[in-house]
């Protein structure tokens, strides 16, 4: 089978246990619930509740210390089958007692086989029946819609699924550490590196242990269907906001394939990154609270409504679950859609049920980790700062900043400040009285005339129009991927606009759906104050690239509502409810055609300078060739998390540095059945450039000494380059040595791999003099 196939096999089978998982088994708990409702609002509730559900079985049974396959599944299907059999209300003894009757029958000969068949057969065809009829009203009847859904989809796997065919590998440099991560839980051993929040690797450890698919080849093929659901969600959302049929399939199609938006906000797209996982739930948690904002005050007791805040209470908790990031923004997104509902925010009925819910929301997410930093364990360093910069701390970005400033200040003692202000004033006197003396004049003392109240307002606008422009130049910078600088300046006038259109709405007696746009539109403004915080003189609580990647996602949400806003002023009436789905058709159309036609589809390259395709080639390769604990790879670094379930790992630094000056009695052992040895034929930069970047192999660099650093580091840029060839040499001698025993495994234009087996009782010293070691005789010695 080639690596291509087993990939897209991978895929597939880890985005069908992902989606029964979250989708399909919350669908058949809830099916009565879900019953009378759009598909949309189907597909956000069971998406919500199924992630919701498995990441905290993982919590629960990893803090109870009984994690594995079989908790787990028990803990997964007991648990539904009684919400099932409460939601749906159905006895479960009265199910079992009717079940029993029917083995009995069986075994007493009462009931022949064809009777239970027949009855088999009559409650398959009831299913089938029901499948057709639902097929039917959901699908045939909306074949246009279902059409643009296949085309939503096609553009997400052109535009980031051939990524997958062509990088077997992550495309991010902190994927190891997530990777240690989920392999510390399988060892029992949650929060290994500290408290954080791990609701994403809560997710990988279950389909690792439950469907038996390694966490490596998991981590490669993860990112599509992060991505998938991210678009998935967006989509369902925008469904729900806009009163047109076919505006939200414009919307989503403009953000997977225009090549408007700059490159950092999408880039990590292409690797299976918590922040990116947990981005999904902020959307979910703007819809659920603007529907229970959307509730009439006489319906906030009902069913209904506390389903509602339910849903956003576990919406919420998510964001905060996988990624601080996320809760950041859905936080900012909540205070902007309060502003948006202000009335109804605070009004005693609303504020009182909507601060219960985001306390529970916030309390169902910190539970797990409360527990574990109960009971001893730190938190995790990259969450401690992220509280620092809540409580008002400096973000790391102003740290840098002012370290720079404090080494030129920090030397500098009170009195030597004195004397340089005291020196200057000196030649400041100095210096007019040259002037004084050179003219014949005297220096007059001037007074400073108060600024009139024009003066004042003068400034006034100066300060906003240098904002607006300020912000105009952050966008530009950070969010469009177009020359023209007036598409920032619409961007902001978008959202203006917004805010104004549901102010007419509200005049139009439209409240509910105005205060939907104002808070889209106030929802932006925050985020756009958070994007340019550093220019505003604001605490800057993220990273701007990092607020980009939310910051388009949800500026597609806002626009899309406000082209929807302007298409429903002018078609209002239930009359043009037609001729708006028409227009709105059209206008997709329109822009997706325009976009292709003028060249504006990106084409993203993700790529990986972190693991070789060669590399993950062989690994796979050689865990089904071999027994567990039978082979060790001599390699970089990555690969010591990636088989670590099935062999054993031997550092390439390690193994070059105990022959590095060696002699007669140096022994390198490795005692396994079969070694490999991985060796990059064009070392991979490894996120850090050099000079000679690209280059291959070389006897000139096999001749330098080896990287004397710590950490990852020795495996970046040219001290990467340098141990590649040091291996590549070393191989070399020792196939000279024996020819019949070390053969080339792969071998590709960038990559070889040696294997080495080995009789184990009579195991090979692969300590030798290569030409490019020191090696050392007695006499040297002494």
């Amino acid at each position: 089978m080639s690596m291509t196939t087993l990939v897209i096999l991978r895929f597939a089978g880890i985005f069908a246990a992902y989606t029964g998982l979250t989708v399909l088994l919350p669908a058949i708990m809830f099916r009565r619930i879900l019953v009378g409702r759009g598909l949309s609002e189907q597909f956000l509730m069971c998406y919500t509740f199924g992630n919701f559900y498995i990441i905290n079985i993982v919590f629960a049974v990893q803090l109870l210390h009984i994690s594995g396959f079989w908790a787990l599944v028990l803990f997964t299907a007991v648990p539904g089958i009684l919400i099932w059999s409460r939601v749906n209300r159905v006895s479960l003894r009265e199910l079992c007692i009717k079940t029993g009757i029917i083995c009995k029958k069986i075994l007493q000969g009462s009931m022949g086989m064809r009777g239970a068949l027949y009855r088999v057969c009559n409650r398959i065809k009831a299913v089938l029946k029901r499948s057709v009829r639902l097929f039917y009203y959901k699908v045939i009847c909306n074949t246009l819609q279902w059409i643009l859904v296949g085309a939503v989809i096609i553009a997400l796997f052109w535009i980031y699924g051939r990524n997958l065919l062509l990088t077997y590998g992550y495309c991010a440099s902190d994927i190891p550490v997530h990777l240690n991560w989920i392999n510390e839980m399988v060892r029992g051993n949650l929060f290994s590196d500290g408290v954080y929040p791990f609701g994403f690797h809560c997710m990988i450890y279950y389909l690792h242990t439950v469907f038996r698919v390694d966490t490596y080849a998991i981590l490669c093929v993860f990112y599509l269907v992060q991505v998938f659901f991210i678009h998935m969600v967006l989509l369902a959302v925008m469904k729900l906001l806009c009163r047109s049929l076919y505006l939200p399939y414009a919307g989503v199609l403009v953000y997977i394939l225009g090549n408007l938006w700059a490159k950092q906000t999408y880039s990590r797209f292409g690797a299976s990154l918590p922040q990116e996982f947990g981005m999904i739930f902020v959307i979910p948690s703007v819809y659920f609270l603007i529907s229970f904002f959307q509730t009439e005050k006489e319906k906030l007791k009902t069913r209904e409504t506390k389903l509602l805040s339910g849903c956003f209470a576990l919406a919420f908790s998510l964001t905060l679950a996988i990624h601080f990031y996320g809760t950041m923004i859905a936080g900012l997104c909540c205070i902007g859609i309060a502003v948006g509902f202000c009335p109804r925010f605070l009004n005693k009925e609303y504020f009182k049920r909507i601060m219960m819910t985001g306390i529970i929301s916030v309390f169902l997410a910190v539970l797990p980790m409360g527990i574990a930093f109960a009971g001893g364990t730190p938190l995790q360093g990259s969450l401690g700062w992220g509280l620092s910069v809540i409580n008002g701390g400096k973000s790391d970005t102003e740290d840098k900043e002012a370290s720079s400033e404090d080494k030129t200040t920090q030397d500098i003692t009170m009195e030597e400040m004195a004397a340089r202000l005291n020196e200057n004033s000196k030649n400041n006197i100095k210096s007019n009285n040259a002037k004084s003396m050179q003219t014949k004049r005297i220096p007059a003392m001037t007074e400073t005339p108060e600024s009139t109240f024009a003066d004042k307002v003068r400034e006034i606008s100066e300060k906003i129009k240098n904002t607006w422009n300020m912000m105009a130049q952050r966008i530009g910078e950070f969010i469009i991927n177009l020359p023209e600088q007036w598409c920032a300046y619409a961007v902001l006038i978008g959202i203006a606009v917004a805010i104004l259109l549901g102010l007419i709405f509200i005049i139009l007696r439209k409240t509910t759906y105005g205060e939907m746009l104002m808070s889209a539109g106030f929802c932006m403004g925050i985020l756009t104050l958070l994007l340019c915080a550093s220019g505003l003189g604001l605490p800057m609580l993220m990273d701007p690239a990092r607020c980009s990647i939310y910051y388009v996602y949800l500026l597609i949400l806002t626009l899309t509502v406000l082209m929807d806003g302007i298409l429903y002023l002018i078609f209002m009436r239930r009359l043009f409810t037609i001729p708006r789905n028409v227009l709105s058709f059209i206008l997709t159309v329109s822009i997706v055609g325009s976009m292709i036609h003028q060249g504006m589809i990106k084409m993203p390259r993700f790529g990986s300078d972190y693991v070789s395709n060669g590399a993950l080639t062989c690994l796979s390769n050689i865990i089904k060739e071999n027994e567990d604990k039978t082979w060790t790879i001599v390699s970089a670094n990555d690969e010591t998390q990636m088989g670590l379930d099935h062999g054993w790992h031997y550092e390439t630094i390690s193994f070059l540095r105990n022959m590095e000056y060696m002699n007669k009695d140096t022994k390198l052992i490795i005692p396994t059945k079969n070694v490999y040895f991985f060796i990059e034929k064009i070392p991979l930069n490894y996120a850090v450039l050099y000079s000679g970047s690209g280059q291959s192999i070389s006897k000139k660099a096999a001749s330098q000494s080896l990287p004397n650093s710590g950490g990852i580091t020795m495996y970046q840029g040219e001290g990467r380059w340098i141990l590649m060839s040091r291996m590549y040499y070393w191989a070399q001698a020792f196939k000279e040595r024996y020819p019949n025993d070390m053969k080339v495994y792969y071998e590709s234009e960038d990559f070889v791999c040696y294997v080495m087996p080995q009789n184990m009782y009579h195991q090979y010293n692969f300590a030798i003099d290569y030409g490019y070691n020191q090696f050392r005789t007695q006499e040297d010695k002494n």
